[in-house]
């Protein structure tokens, strides 16, 4: 029990004492957001003009639709100059599309703007005519917006008029916000449907693609979709008088990099972690197992919390509570059951709270996000690692209580109890076998570890995974590395 409360105790200020410290410098948070905590504070975007990268993969990455919702809500809530879409791409996600396009470009208080760095086209195309004014470099290409299936089969009749209608409600909203031609949108989006702008004509099985001249040619007494012609970005503040205003890009961190691979190992930190945790548990002091146990779950919070998820403070203080009243059930007050039953709600809660997108969180509900989540999108991801963590780290702890004891390194590393003096324990003590063939009597409820009674001697038991009730006879069938391992005696 002292080795338990030592490891959880470890945990708490291990791995909550470093976000504390990063606490003290977060970023001003936009009043609303229900993240847990801020994220830590880097090059202040107030009076500057942020840079936003859309490059080839980026608009198949959630992680990158997720880095992009929160740099243009951190823009807003600290007073940028403007935002600019730097576009490099061949498209994406169209439903991440169409979320970033209403809930965060839609809303953007900011002026945005989109410099086509050679290709914009399908999603990219979408992103461009969500912001304030478009530029393309000299030879440059934007549109082919039409929508697919992202394995690559056929839409059916149906399905397509559904999706393609609600797309059109949701592409309609923002580009006439915007101030762009609605119907130069839909040629890029749309077939069925013949269109002409000038000298330009589409045929009703085309869809729409624009170079940089057709682009910023006339039609009616206006540009047909892009404002200008430019080299770089910084001609493009020159036209936006904007020259003299400092620029700074925003790129995700390496450590925010490695936190996206850490979030998708979650299943796999879990697992480690609670095994580590099981094995520790066996060993007297505290050993490698306990380390392995913090580092994991220490991995775990913080991977999840720098990728943008729920982890944080106080959900990881939650998990410490639930883990000690675990411990506590276990060693202290077994058979009660209200501590281990509350202590294993809240570490599956903080793990399953731990993994879901802050971003969908605080969309989650607010009526004035149209396309926010809904419950099953917000932790389906979430649960099913969790699930996969969980399962696999009981398959551990059996492999564990099979195998383990006989291994010679865990052999090693286990302390052998010392057995206190008396006729029939020196005879027991003197022998290949120690304890193993007692009989005696549970004293508590074995979930599967507690107490029982052998010759007068009161000694801490588990079970294979068996389940014995108090006042049982026992016998102990091992003893080594794993504990003293006992089986109820049936027809005793």
């Amino acid at each position: 029990m002292k080795m338990i409360l030592w490891w959880m105790m470890a945990l708490l200020p291990t791995v909550l004492g470093a976000v504390e410290a990063e606490k003290k410098e977060e970023a001003p948070v936009k009043e609303g957001d229900k993240r847990v905590f801020g994220k830590s504070e880097e090059a202040s975007y107030a009076g500057r003009v942020v840079v936003i990268k859309v490059g080839e993969k980026d608009l198949t990455n959630m992680q990158s639709f997720k880095f992009m919702r929160r740099t243009l809500k951190r823009a807003d809530a600290e007073g940028a100059k403007a935002v600019v879409f730097d576009i490099h791409t061949p498209g994406g996600y169209a439903w991440q599309t169409s979320d970033l396009m209403m809930n965060d470009l839609g809303n953007l208080q900011v002026p945005s703007f989109a410099f086509v760095n050679s290709k914009a086209m399908s999603a990219g195309a979408l992103i461009s005519v969500a912001t304030d004014g478009i530029y393309m470099k000299p030879i440059a290409a934007i549109g082919a917006a039409g929508l697919v299936s992202g394995d690559g089969t056929t839409i059916d009749d149906v399905m397509r008029a559904k999706i393609e209608s609600a797309y059109d409600a949701f592409v309609r909203s923002v580009v006439k916000k915007k101030g762009h031609n609605l119907d130069v949108v839909r040629a890029m989006m749309f077939t069925k449907q013949e269109y002409e702008f000038g000298e330009l004509k589409i045929g009703n099985d085309a869809l729409l693609t624009l170079t940089s001249d057709e682009a910023v040619g006339d039609y009616d007494g206006s540009p047909l979709l892009a404002r200008g012609i430019v080299n770089s970005i910084e001609e493009l503040l020159e036209k936006e008088g904007m020259a003299d205003v400092p620029v700074v890009a925003a790129e995700p961190t390496a450590f925010e990099k490695l936190a996206w691979w850490v979030k998708y190992l979650s299943p796999v930190l879990i697992l480690v972690g609670v095994g580590a945790a099981y094995a520790e548990m066996k060993v007297p002091g505290f050993g490698v197992g306990g380390a392995i146990s913090l580092i994991a779950f220490g991995f775990f919070f913080f991977g999840n919390y720098a990728a943008g998820n729920m982890a944080g403070y106080e959900l990881a203080a939650v998990f410490a509570v639930g883990m000690i009243l675990i411990a506590l059930e276990v060693f202290v007050i077994p058979g009660t059951g209200i501590a281990g039953i509350v202590g294993i709600i809240l570490v599956i809660g903080s793990l399953l709270l731990a993994m879901v997108d802050s971003i969908d969180f605080a969309d989650f509900g607010n009526k004035e996000v149209s396309s926010g989540p809904g419950l099953l999108e917000l932790i389906s991801w979430p649960a099913m690692s969790l699930a996969l963590g969980l399962v696999g780290g009981m398959l551990l702890m059996m492999f564990m209580m099979r195998f383990l004891p006989s291994t010679p390194l865990f052999g090693f590393l286990t302390i052998k109890k010392a057995l206190s003096s008396g006729a029939s324990i020196d005879s027991a003590a003197n022998s290949s076998e120690g304890r193993v063939g007692w009989t005696g009597e549970a004293i508590t409820d074995l979930r599967p570890t507690g107490k029982a009674d052998f010759q007068d001697e009161t000694v801490d038991v588990t079970t294979k995974g068996d389940f014995v009730k108090k006042g049982a006879k026992v016998r102990i069938t091992s003893e080594g590395g794993m504990g003293v391992v006992v089986h109820e005696i049936e027809g005793v």
